[in-house]
Protein backbone atom coordinates (compact mmCIF):
# COMPACT_ATOMS: atom_id res chain seq x y z
CA UNK A 1 0.00 0.00 0.00
CA UNK A 2 1.46 3.43 -1.19
CA UNK A 3 1.21 5.44 2.49
CA UNK A 4 0.97 9.44 0.85
CA UNK A 5 -0.45 11.14 -2.07
CA UNK A 6 -0.99 14.92 -2.59
CA UNK A 7 -5.19 14.09 -2.07
CA UNK A 8 -6.71 11.37 0.24
CA UNK A 9 -10.11 11.21 -0.59
CA UNK A 10 -12.86 9.11 1.89
CA UNK A 11 -15.34 7.96 -0.19
CA UNK A 12 -15.05 5.52 -3.39
CA UNK A 13 -18.60 6.27 -5.00
CA UNK A 14 -19.55 7.79 -8.24
CA UNK A 15 -18.71 11.37 -6.66
CA UNK A 16 -15.34 10.70 -5.00
CA UNK A 17 -14.19 8.88 -8.11
CA UNK A 18 -15.14 11.39 -10.74
CA UNK A 19 -13.09 13.80 -8.06
CA UNK A 20 -10.23 11.04 -8.67
CA UNK A 21 -10.37 10.94 -12.45
CA UNK A 22 -10.09 15.13 -12.82
CA UNK A 23 -7.59 15.20 -10.24
CA UNK A 24 -5.46 12.95 -12.00
CA UNK A 25 -6.01 14.82 -15.17
CA UNK A 26 -4.28 17.25 -13.79
CA UNK A 27 -1.55 14.94 -12.47
CA UNK A 28 -2.22 15.41 -8.71
CA UNK A 29 -1.31 11.97 -6.82
CA UNK A 30 -4.36 10.61 -5.38
CA UNK A 31 -5.70 8.07 -3.28
CA UNK A 32 -9.46 6.72 -2.58
CA UNK A 33 -10.28 4.79 0.48
CA UNK A 34 -13.56 2.99 0.59
CA UNK A 35 -14.89 1.41 3.86
CA UNK A 36 -16.42 -1.78 1.29
CA UNK A 37 -16.50 -1.80 -2.22
CA UNK A 38 -15.99 0.56 -5.13
CA UNK A 39 -19.20 1.85 -6.18
CA UNK A 40 -21.68 -0.68 -4.11
CA UNK A 41 -23.64 2.30 -2.25
CA UNK A 42 -25.88 4.90 -3.56
CA UNK A 43 -23.84 4.79 -7.18
CA UNK A 44 -24.80 1.39 -7.97
CA UNK A 45 -28.24 1.89 -6.61
CA UNK A 46 -29.56 4.55 -8.43
CA UNK A 47 -31.39 4.83 -11.39
CA UNK A 48 -28.98 6.79 -13.17
CA UNK A 49 -31.85 9.71 -14.20
CA UNK A 50 -30.11 12.85 -15.78
CA UNK A 51 -33.72 14.68 -15.61
CA UNK A 52 -33.81 17.62 -13.59
CA UNK A 53 -36.11 19.64 -15.48
CA UNK A 54 -39.64 19.30 -13.37
CA UNK A 55 -42.05 21.63 -14.77
CA UNK A 56 -42.93 24.58 -13.27
CA UNK A 57 -39.10 24.36 -11.57
CA UNK A 58 -37.42 27.70 -11.41
CA UNK A 59 -33.89 28.50 -11.79
CA UNK A 60 -32.16 28.67 -8.46
CA UNK A 61 -28.53 28.32 -7.62
CA UNK A 62 -28.97 24.38 -7.38
CA UNK A 63 -31.13 24.26 -10.49
CA UNK A 64 -28.43 26.04 -12.68
CA UNK A 65 -25.87 23.14 -11.21
CA UNK A 66 -28.26 20.46 -12.39
CA UNK A 67 -28.52 22.56 -15.97
CA UNK A 68 -24.75 23.10 -16.62
CA UNK A 69 -24.44 19.30 -14.98
CA UNK A 70 -26.99 17.81 -17.60
CA UNK A 71 -25.00 19.62 -20.36
CA UNK A 72 -21.94 19.16 -19.15
CA UNK A 73 -22.69 14.94 -19.12
CA UNK A 74 -23.60 14.56 -22.81
CA UNK A 75 -20.56 16.37 -23.84
CA UNK A 76 -18.21 13.82 -21.12
CA UNK A 77 -19.23 10.80 -21.84
CA UNK A 78 -17.44 10.10 -24.92
CA UNK A 79 -14.15 10.99 -23.24
CA UNK A 80 -15.11 9.13 -19.85
CA UNK A 81 -16.04 5.91 -21.98
CA UNK A 82 -12.49 5.98 -24.03
CA UNK A 83 -10.07 6.70 -21.09
CA UNK A 84 -12.38 3.76 -19.21
CA UNK A 85 -12.76 1.69 -22.08
CA UNK A 86 -16.49 0.80 -20.43
CA UNK A 87 -19.71 1.92 -22.25
CA UNK A 88 -21.74 4.24 -19.42
CA UNK A 89 -25.36 3.12 -21.49
CA UNK A 90 -26.03 7.20 -21.84
CA UNK A 91 -29.47 7.67 -24.15
CA UNK A 92 -30.98 10.65 -24.65
CA UNK A 93 -34.39 8.95 -23.98
CA UNK A 94 -36.00 11.97 -23.50
CA UNK A 95 -38.99 12.31 -20.64
CA UNK A 96 -42.79 12.20 -20.49
CA UNK A 97 -44.45 13.86 -17.42
CA UNK A 98 -47.80 13.59 -17.06
CA UNK A 99 -49.53 16.70 -15.67
CA UNK A 100 -52.29 16.88 -13.18
CA UNK A 101 -55.30 18.98 -14.25
CA UNK A 102 -54.30 22.14 -12.02
CA UNK A 103 -50.86 22.49 -13.35
CA UNK A 104 -51.86 22.43 -16.87
CA UNK A 105 -52.18 26.53 -17.16
CA UNK A 106 -49.26 27.52 -15.53
CA UNK A 107 -47.08 24.84 -17.09
CA UNK A 108 -48.07 26.01 -20.98
CA UNK A 109 -47.21 29.33 -19.74
CA UNK A 110 -43.08 27.87 -17.78
CA UNK A 111 -42.86 25.75 -20.59
CA UNK A 112 -42.88 28.95 -23.24
CA UNK A 113 -40.48 30.68 -20.79
CA UNK A 114 -38.22 27.68 -20.94
CA UNK A 115 -38.62 26.99 -24.86
CA UNK A 116 -37.02 30.91 -25.17
CA UNK A 117 -34.01 30.04 -23.49
CA UNK A 118 -33.28 26.91 -26.03
CA UNK A 119 -34.99 23.83 -24.47
CA UNK A 120 -36.97 21.12 -26.67
CA UNK A 121 -40.09 21.34 -24.02
CA UNK A 122 -43.34 20.07 -25.55
CA UNK A 123 -47.09 20.96 -23.72
CA UNK A 124 -48.91 17.70 -24.90
CA UNK A 125 -52.70 17.63 -25.21
CA UNK A 126 -53.97 14.02 -23.64
CA UNK A 127 -54.19 12.65 -27.74
CA UNK A 128 -51.06 13.77 -28.57
CA UNK A 129 -49.66 11.80 -24.83
CA UNK A 130 -51.01 9.06 -26.35
CA UNK A 131 -49.08 8.97 -29.88
CA UNK A 132 -46.24 9.26 -27.80
CA UNK A 133 -47.03 5.80 -25.60
CA UNK A 134 -50.22 4.68 -26.52
CA UNK A 135 -50.39 2.17 -23.19
CA UNK A 136 -50.80 5.17 -20.62
CA UNK A 137 -53.64 4.99 -18.68
CA UNK A 138 -56.87 6.71 -19.66
CA UNK A 139 -57.91 9.99 -18.54
CA UNK A 140 -55.06 12.10 -18.96
CA UNK A 141 -55.33 15.96 -18.34
CA UNK A 142 -51.58 16.55 -20.25
CA UNK A 143 -47.88 16.14 -20.34
CA UNK A 144 -44.75 17.64 -21.04
CA UNK A 145 -42.07 16.51 -22.77
CA UNK A 146 -38.55 17.37 -22.60
CA UNK A 147 -35.91 16.41 -25.17
CA UNK A 148 -32.80 16.91 -23.42
CA UNK A 149 -33.36 14.68 -20.52
CA UNK A 150 -31.34 11.20 -20.81
CA UNK A 151 -30.37 8.50 -18.65
CA UNK A 152 -27.24 6.26 -18.51
CA UNK A 153 -26.81 2.57 -16.84
CA UNK A 154 -25.79 4.02 -13.03
CA UNK A 155 -23.61 0.53 -12.08
CA UNK A 156 -21.28 0.87 -15.46
CA UNK A 157 -21.02 4.78 -14.95
CA UNK A 158 -19.24 4.02 -11.41
CA UNK A 159 -17.04 1.44 -12.94
CA UNK A 160 -16.01 3.59 -15.96
CA UNK A 161 -15.27 6.67 -13.49
CA UNK A 162 -12.95 4.29 -10.98
CA UNK A 163 -11.39 2.30 -13.90
CA UNK A 164 -10.58 5.61 -15.89
CA UNK A 165 -9.37 7.24 -12.76
CA UNK A 166 -6.91 3.80 -12.31
CA UNK A 167 -5.99 3.95 -15.76
CA UNK A 168 -4.60 7.48 -15.57
CA UNK A 169 -2.78 6.27 -12.21
CA UNK A 170 -5.07 6.86 -9.11
CA UNK A 171 -5.24 4.64 -6.42
CA UNK A 172 -8.40 2.89 -5.00
CA UNK A 173 -8.49 1.25 -1.72
CA UNK A 174 -11.41 -0.91 -1.03
CA UNK A 175 -11.99 -2.37 2.28
CA UNK A 176 -10.19 0.48 3.73
CA UNK A 177 -12.28 1.95 6.59
CA UNK A 178 -10.91 5.33 7.89
CA UNK A 179 -10.52 5.41 12.12
CA UNK A 180 -8.66 8.57 12.69
CA UNK A 181 -6.99 11.43 11.67
CA UNK A 182 -3.86 13.28 12.19
CA UNK A 183 -3.33 16.69 12.74
CA UNK A 184 -0.57 19.22 12.65
CA UNK A 185 0.44 20.50 15.82
CA UNK A 186 -1.36 23.91 14.97
CA UNK A 187 -4.56 21.53 14.77
CA UNK A 188 -5.90 23.34 11.43
CA UNK A 189 -4.69 21.03 8.79
CA UNK A 190 -5.31 17.78 8.21
CA UNK A 191 -1.67 15.73 7.49
CA UNK A 192 -2.22 12.26 7.07
CA UNK A 193 -5.89 9.48 7.97
CA UNK A 194 -5.24 6.33 9.65
CA UNK A 195 -6.59 2.73 8.55
CA UNK A 196 -8.53 -0.08 10.04
CA UNK A 197 -5.81 -1.72 8.79
CA UNK A 198 -2.93 -0.21 10.72
CA UNK A 199 -1.50 2.11 8.50
CA UNK A 200 -1.02 5.86 8.38
CA UNK A 201 -1.53 7.50 5.18
CA UNK A 202 -0.47 11.12 4.60
CA UNK A 203 -1.44 14.18 2.54
CA UNK A 204 -1.71 17.76 1.61
CA UNK A 205 -5.42 17.52 1.03
CA UNK A 206 -8.56 15.63 2.47
CA UNK A 207 -11.64 15.28 0.37
CA UNK A 208 -14.80 13.81 1.77
CA UNK A 209 -16.96 12.60 -0.40
CA UNK A 210 -18.91 10.10 1.61
CA UNK A 211 -22.09 10.10 0.64
CA UNK A 212 -24.86 9.16 3.59
CA UNK A 213 -21.77 8.43 5.70
CA UNK A 214 -20.38 11.99 5.79
CA UNK A 215 -21.54 12.83 9.09
CA UNK A 216 -19.25 10.10 10.66
CA UNK A 217 -16.50 12.11 9.01
CA UNK A 218 -17.70 14.92 10.33
CA UNK A 219 -16.82 13.78 14.40
CA UNK A 220 -13.19 13.10 13.48
CA UNK A 221 -12.97 16.87 12.51
CA UNK A 222 -15.19 18.33 15.64
CA UNK A 223 -18.09 19.20 13.22
CA UNK A 224 -21.37 18.44 12.46
CA UNK A 225 -22.07 17.45 8.67
CA UNK A 226 -25.78 17.31 8.06
CA UNK A 227 -26.06 14.52 6.00
CA UNK A 228 -28.07 11.52 6.88
CA UNK A 229 -29.48 8.72 4.77
CA UNK A 230 -32.73 8.57 2.68
CA UNK A 231 -33.91 5.47 1.73
CA UNK A 232 -35.09 4.88 -2.15
CA UNK A 233 -36.30 1.92 -2.86
CA UNK A 234 -36.56 0.48 -6.95
CA UNK A 235 -38.46 -2.66 -9.12
CA UNK A 236 -37.36 -3.64 -11.92
CA UNK A 237 -40.03 -5.17 -14.58
CA UNK A 238 -39.85 -6.30 -17.54
CA UNK A 239 -40.95 -4.76 -20.67
CA UNK A 240 -44.97 -4.44 -21.76
CA UNK A 241 -44.92 -5.77 -25.09
CA UNK A 242 -45.82 -2.62 -26.07
CA UNK A 243 -42.33 -0.92 -24.48
CA UNK A 244 -42.00 2.40 -22.83
CA UNK A 245 -39.95 4.51 -24.96
CA UNK A 246 -39.23 7.54 -22.49
CA UNK A 247 -38.92 8.47 -19.06
CA UNK A 248 -42.00 8.94 -17.59
CA UNK A 249 -42.53 10.78 -14.44
CA UNK A 250 -46.04 11.39 -12.74
CA UNK A 251 -46.17 15.28 -12.04
CA UNK A 252 -48.63 14.86 -9.07
CA UNK A 253 -51.90 12.63 -10.04
CA UNK A 254 -50.99 10.21 -7.83
CA UNK A 255 -46.94 10.35 -6.20
CA UNK A 256 -44.81 12.79 -7.96
CA UNK A 257 -41.85 11.10 -6.44
CA UNK A 258 -42.61 8.22 -9.05
CA UNK A 259 -41.29 7.47 -12.15
CA UNK A 260 -40.96 4.71 -14.88
CA UNK A 261 -37.58 4.41 -16.48
CA UNK A 262 -36.98 1.75 -19.76
CA UNK A 263 -33.20 0.53 -19.88
CA UNK A 264 -31.70 -1.13 -22.37
CA UNK A 265 -31.69 -4.42 -21.25
CA UNK A 266 -35.18 -4.90 -21.88
CA UNK A 267 -36.77 -3.78 -18.09
CA UNK A 268 -38.60 -0.62 -16.89
CA UNK A 269 -37.26 0.77 -13.80
CA UNK A 270 -39.88 1.92 -11.23
CA UNK A 271 -38.63 4.17 -8.44
CA UNK A 272 -38.50 5.42 -5.80
CA UNK A 273 -40.00 5.59 -2.64
CA UNK A 274 -38.39 7.55 0.00
CA UNK A 275 -37.60 6.78 4.04
CA UNK A 276 -36.24 7.96 6.89
CA UNK A 277 -35.24 4.71 8.44
CA UNK A 278 -31.25 5.13 8.83
CA UNK A 279 -29.19 3.14 6.85
CA UNK A 280 -31.50 -0.13 6.36
CA UNK A 281 -31.62 -0.93 2.90
CA UNK A 282 -33.60 -3.57 3.25
CA UNK A 283 -36.85 -3.30 0.25
CA UNK A 284 -40.27 -3.14 2.47
CA UNK A 285 -43.97 -4.67 1.27
CA UNK A 286 -45.28 -1.50 1.94
CA UNK A 287 -42.27 0.22 -0.70
CA UNK A 288 -43.35 -2.28 -3.08
CA UNK A 289 -46.72 -2.13 -3.23
CA UNK A 290 -46.89 1.57 -3.46
CA UNK A 291 -43.91 1.78 -6.42
CA UNK A 292 -46.45 -1.19 -8.45
CA UNK A 293 -49.68 0.74 -7.60
CA UNK A 294 -49.17 4.35 -8.85
CA UNK A 295 -46.42 2.66 -11.75
CA UNK A 296 -49.73 0.05 -12.55
CA UNK A 297 -51.87 3.39 -12.30
CA UNK A 298 -50.17 5.23 -15.11
CA UNK A 299 -49.16 2.33 -17.23
CA UNK A 300 -52.05 -0.13 -16.45
CA UNK A 301 -49.52 -2.88 -19.15
CA UNK A 302 -47.41 -3.14 -15.93
CA UNK A 303 -49.18 -5.38 -13.71
CA UNK A 304 -48.54 -8.16 -16.11
CA UNK A 305 -45.10 -7.71 -16.61
CA UNK A 306 -42.99 -9.92 -14.27
CA UNK A 307 -40.70 -8.41 -11.99
CA UNK A 308 -36.99 -8.66 -12.51
CA UNK A 309 -35.76 -7.23 -9.51
CA UNK A 310 -36.18 -5.10 -6.52
CA UNK A 311 -33.43 -3.03 -4.28
CA UNK A 312 -33.05 0.18 -2.44
CA UNK A 313 -30.12 2.51 -1.92
CA UNK A 314 -29.39 5.97 0.36
CA UNK A 315 -29.40 9.26 -1.11
CA UNK A 316 -27.06 11.79 1.24
CA UNK A 317 -29.60 14.55 1.86
CA UNK A 318 -29.00 17.75 3.94
CA UNK A 319 -31.81 19.39 5.70
CA UNK A 320 -32.30 22.20 2.22
CA UNK A 321 -31.92 18.76 0.19
CA UNK A 322 -28.89 20.90 -1.49
CA UNK A 323 -25.02 19.40 -1.78
CA UNK A 324 -22.26 20.53 0.56
CA UNK A 325 -19.03 21.29 -1.74
CA UNK A 326 -16.10 23.36 -0.92
CA UNK A 327 -14.12 24.18 1.95
CA UNK A 328 -14.75 23.21 5.29
CA UNK A 329 -14.55 26.18 7.90
CA UNK A 330 -11.99 26.50 10.20
CA UNK A 331 -9.75 24.15 8.26
CA UNK A 332 -7.30 24.97 6.01
CA UNK A 333 -7.20 21.75 3.51
CA UNK A 334 -10.47 19.75 3.94
CA UNK A 335 -13.37 19.88 1.55
CA UNK A 336 -16.61 18.25 0.98
CA UNK A 337 -18.85 17.06 -1.77
CA UNK A 338 -21.63 15.15 -0.48
CA UNK A 339 -25.33 15.57 -0.17
CA UNK A 340 -26.61 15.44 -3.72
CA UNK A 341 -29.79 13.59 -2.67
CA UNK A 342 -30.94 11.97 -5.90
CA UNK A 343 -28.57 13.88 -7.84
CA UNK A 344 -25.05 12.10 -7.31
CA UNK A 345 -25.26 10.80 -10.94
CA UNK A 346 -26.54 13.88 -12.80
CA UNK A 347 -24.13 16.14 -11.28
CA UNK A 348 -20.93 13.54 -10.66
CA UNK A 349 -18.57 15.34 -13.77
CA UNK A 350 -19.52 18.80 -13.05
CA UNK A 351 -18.65 18.14 -9.47
CA UNK A 352 -15.13 16.59 -10.23
CA UNK A 353 -14.33 19.23 -12.27
CA UNK A 354 -15.44 22.14 -9.80
CA UNK A 355 -14.01 20.56 -6.75
CA UNK A 356 -10.61 19.75 -8.52
CA UNK A 357 -10.59 23.39 -9.82
CA UNK A 358 -10.74 24.20 -5.85
CA UNK A 359 -8.24 21.71 -5.17
CA UNK A 360 -5.75 23.19 -7.84
CA UNK A 361 -6.42 26.78 -7.65
CA UNK A 362 -7.48 27.34 -4.45
CA UNK A 363 -10.59 29.60 -5.80
CA UNK A 364 -13.96 28.44 -5.49
CA UNK A 365 -15.99 28.36 -8.76
CA UNK A 366 -18.36 30.43 -8.40
CA UNK A 367 -21.25 27.77 -9.81
CA UNK A 368 -20.66 26.07 -6.23
CA UNK A 369 -19.94 28.78 -3.83
CA UNK A 370 -23.54 28.77 -3.34
CA UNK A 371 -23.09 25.30 -1.59
CA UNK A 372 -20.10 25.70 0.65
CA UNK A 373 -20.70 24.89 4.17
CA UNK A 374 -21.33 27.84 6.47
CA UNK A 375 -19.47 28.44 9.92
CA UNK A 376 -22.86 27.57 11.80
CA UNK A 377 -21.86 23.67 10.72
CA UNK A 378 -18.98 23.85 13.13
CA UNK A 379 -19.68 22.19 16.61
CA UNK A 380 -16.78 22.09 19.31
CA UNK A 381 -14.26 22.32 16.63
CA UNK A 382 -11.84 24.03 18.82
CA UNK A 383 -11.75 22.16 21.70
CA UNK A 384 -10.98 19.17 19.33
CA UNK A 385 -8.16 21.12 17.82
CA UNK A 386 -6.39 20.82 21.04
CA UNK A 387 -6.28 17.60 21.37
CA UNK A 388 -3.27 15.50 20.56
CA UNK A 389 -2.18 15.91 17.06
CA UNK A 390 -1.94 12.30 16.44
CA UNK A 391 -5.39 12.02 15.71
CA UNK A 392 -8.97 11.18 17.66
Amino acid sequence: MKCSADVLIVGGGIIGCSIAYFLRKQGAEVIVLEKGDIGAQASSAAAGLLAPIRPLCQRDPFKVLQLAGLVRFSSFVPELEAVSGITVGYEQTGTLRLLPAEKLDAVQAWAEVWQHAGYHIEVLTPQEAYTRQPNLSSGLYGAVTIAEEAQVVPVQLVQAYAQAALNLGALLYAHTEVVALQRSERGSRITGLWTNQGDLLTCNQLILAAGAWSARCGTWLGIKLPVRPVRGELIALEQPSLPVRHIIFDEGIFDEDIYIAPKLNGTVVVGATKADVGFDTSVSAGGVLHLLTVATQLLPALAHCPIHRMWAGLRPKTPDSRPLLGPIPSWENVVIASGHGGFGVLLSAITGEMVVELVTTGTIPEIIRPFVPKENIVDEVNSHKREDAQGI
